[in-house]
């Protein structure tokens, strides 16, 4: 496989990932990594793709915490927008969480 040193323009997005999962798994032989890149380049072959950033959602727990934090804050006077920036969430979010429950 190549490396993921290749120009911006030329990247090889099933190789970097191939070459990653080697990497974090030595058991991938790289006979099982060729015959998967085949299986993706047959699948996936000359289409165009996107990758879109995934933003860390809050488990559950943390979801609780932040209600629970917005329902005692609330007596204290507490802005909300404080309350959703200690737990690293949007006000808007927080209103979502509050109103669902969780």
């Amino acid at each position: 496989m190549h490396s993921s040193d290749q120009s911006e323009r030329e990247v090889d997005i099933v190789l970097i990932i191939l070459d990653m999962v080697r990497a974090a798994s030595p058991s991938v032989t790289p006979e099982q990594a060729s015959e998967i890149e085949q299986r993706v380049r047959v699948q996936f072959g000359g289409m165009r793709t996107r990758i879109a950033k995934r933003k860390k959602h809050p488990t559950p727990e943390q979801r609780e915490k932040a209600v629970q934090d917005a329902l005692h804050q609330s007596m204290a006077e507490t802005p909300i927008e404080e309350i959703a920036k200690s737990n690293g969430i949007s006000r808007r979010a927080l209103y979502r969480y509050i109103k669902r429950g969780t």
